[in-house]
């Protein structure tokens, strides 16, 4: 009886693992334009991750978050396998590889109209609005001259910016689309500023190490660079404007 036992609870388990093999499980957080939380998440990235799951041959289900410090959390532990738009830092690849599967966006500083930003120094003195678990650029990131506080997420920044909490925020320039929905944002301007060179130039998704897609990491990354370099994560909306064929 305890043999029967035990061949049934192993034939479970061995059941429940491949099931897991079978989905991608990524998380996402309320992140404009990129991410949407909704009952169906939408999005730019949320559009990546479908054809991500495509490439891997996979059913992709997701796991909303409240930010991506939690969603990070996630990574480490294995409780998903992939987020999308994640830059690499040190501490992150002790938990996570990359793929790449689009070229960055740019940054813009978001503002009052009445704070005047023409360069990195113009930042000094200011208070930053930072994405919880947010990594932006290094210089940025580990510059501690800079008065930076936490907030959840792009688009609370233009609340609290609004509400003179903070004065400001980096944003990719897409953002400027939610405030145009929203006519108490007119009282905001997004400000260009030289970024660096340790701006990265390519947006990865960022795998756990722990995954549990039953592929190895070489196979993973192989697979997605090669849908990167046929511009496969490329949108429709985008192909004409890019000149890809």
């Amino acid at each position: 009886m305890f043999k029967v036992c035990w061949v049934v609870m192993l034939i479970s388990v061995c059941f429940f693992a491949e099931a897991k093999q079978k989905k991608l499980v990524a998380c996402v957080d309320e992140h404009p334009p990129y991410q949407y939380i909704a009952e169906v998440p939408y999005g730019k990235h949320i559009t990546a991750l479908k054809v991500l799951a495509d490439v891997l041959g996979k059913e992709l289900t997701f796991v909303k978050s409240p930010n991506i410090a939690r969603c990070l959390s996630f990574l480490n532990t294995g409780d998903v396998d992939v987020i999308a738009g994640l830059n690499i830092t040190k501490k992150r690849k002790e938990f996570t590889f990359y793929a790449p599967f689009k070229l960055a966006d740019e940054l813009t500083v978001i503002s009052r109209k009445d704070i005047t930003i023409n360069g990195y120094n113009d930042l000094k003195g200011k208070i930053i609005g930072v994405s919880r678990g947010a990594s932006y650029f290094a210089k940025f990131d580990y510059d501690d001259t800079l008065n930076k506080v936490a907030i959840q997420n792009d688009i609370i920044g233009l609340s609290m910016i609004l509400k003179k909490r903070i004065d400001l925020i980096l944003a990719n320039p897409s953002v400027l689309n939610e405030i145009n929905k929203n006519s108490d944002y007119k009282a905001l301007k997004a400000s260009k500023i030289a970024l660096g060179e340790d701006f990265s130039k390519v947006t990865y998704f960022g795998f756990s190490i722990k995954n549990n897609l039953g592929l190895s990491q070489e196979k993973i990354t192989s697979l997605v660079k090669e849908a990167f370099d046929k511009g496969r994560f490329i949108l429709p909306e985008e192909v004409k404007k890019l000149g890809v064929k």
